[in-house]
């Protein structure tokens, strides 16, 4: 079975979670026995360096609509990593109308619009709602995003919604390397959106009073002509108790990061799935990780061996939230410490690539495409950029 895994998100030209799906995927499928993945990239925004045919064998681009019969004439499905271009699923829907397509939603823009606190970027969410529409199946990455989709009355189209995890390699499963257990100071690493509320651990360990604890935050973008300038103000604030590192993809500075921390916090109001939380874990650094989406599945097993805070949505009450957690992990001894974060790690055995695998074969070889009459019978394109303007969902 030829299969092309489409996408406009892949190094070098962009890095985040969806290129590391979609790098992870490559590599889970690399040589299988029944299926064959071609790697298919949309040129719409970027072009693809020169070297691209040798960073991905057998990588073929598709620059317009008139591409799309040679790129998907001799492949069997569709595995579509477009988060907006809809024009693009549906041209191919349209001409291969046999050909199942397969739309992995990395995450649903319009929770990311709610979270997010709105914004031109997400508020084009709907053109997300008609790649559901000419989808077969659409594979969420939680179940958490299977009861937001079904919410927005996703699931009144003809996609079937299927749960899938994303897989994680563990990169530390013969290393020696072990944080040090005894260091109380706390950190954040990740992108900073209002969403991941990046700020959470700095306002909690300023309101406990403790003078000998650092956060430190890692991923503060700098970039523009304004600067950040909340991020300098809190520093202002802070300067003996923030420590900020500015955005960087440098080994050392993560390596300086992870060296420094204690514990790592997990502190999204929306989090799909959770690269960070799994990188967490693997380095078997002890996690202050919120009770809801992803991560709180990615530890549901382990819930006994990570510091769990109860997200209320409110700020401020999160702030409190936050701080019960962190102060059960600074009153939990460095031996306990160690040995919870030992255990929480077995966690990980659910999404290594051996186990996901497994389920994406059985969706691929078991799933037949739908007709475009089947797949959405009761609405037309033309009516949805209207309804999606507040239909859905309320």
């Amino acid at each position: 079975m030829k299969i092309g895994l489409l996408t406009n998100e892949i190094p070098p030209i962009v890095y985040g979670g969806v290129a590391t799906w979609i790098l992870n995927f490559l590599d889970m499928f690399q040589d299988d026995e029944d299926v064959e993945i071609i790697p298919i990239f949309l040129a719409q925004l970027d072009e693809p360096p020169s070297d691209f045919a040798e960073r991905y064998p057998g990588i073929r681009i598709i620059h317009g609509p008139d591409d799309v019969k040679n790129v998907f004439a001799d492949l069997d499905a569709c595995i579509n990593n477009l988060w907006v271009a809809f024009e693009t699923t549906r041209t191919i829907k349209k001409t291969y109308p046999d050909k199942l397509m397969i739309s992995v939603c990395h995450s649903l823009i319009r929770m990311e619009h709610i979270t997010n606190l709105g914004g031109p970027i997400t508020s084009n969410y709907f053109e997300q709602e008609i790649t559901f529409q000419y989808s077969d199946v659409v594979v969420l990455i939680s179940e958490a995003e299977k009861k937001y989709y079904t919410s927005f009355g996703y699931d009144k189209y003809g996609a079937s919604p299927v749960v899938i995890y994303n897989s994680y390699t563990p990169k530390l499963d013969d290393e020696s390397w072990r944080p040090d257990y005894s260091i109380d100071d706390i950190g954040y690493i990740g992108r900073h959106v209002p969403r991941k509320r990046p700020d959470l651990p700095i306002f909690a360990v300023e309101k406990s009073d403790r003078k000998d604890v650092r956060v430190f935050n890692m991923g503060v973008d700098y970039r523009g002509e304004q600067g950040n300038p909340f991020w300098e103000d809190l520093g202002r604030k802070h300067p003996k108790k923030l420590v900020i590192i500015p955005f960087s993809s440098n080994k050392e500075t993560a390596r300086f990061y992870w060296n420094s921390v204690g514990a790592n916090s997990i502190t999204g109001i929306y989090e799909p799935f959770g690269y960070t939380m799994c990188e967490t874990l693997d380095r078997r650094v002890p996690a202050i990780v919120q009770n809801i989406d992803g991560p709180s599945e990615i530890t549901a097993n382990v819930q006994d061996s990570v510091f769990v805070y109860e997200v209320d949505q409110d700020f401020d009450k999160d702030v409190d939230n936050f701080l019960v957690a962190t102060n059960n992990f600074w009153d939990t001894h460095a031996d306990d410490r160690r040995a919870m974060a030992e255990h929480a790690r077995t966690a990980l055995d659910d999404f290594r690539p051996e186990v996901i695998k497994l389920k994406w074969k059985k969706l691929l070889l078991d799933t037949k495409a739908k007709s475009l009459a089947e797949l959405d019978p009761k609405y037309k394109i033309e009516d949805w950029e209207e309804r999606s303007s507040g239909h859905y969902g309320n």
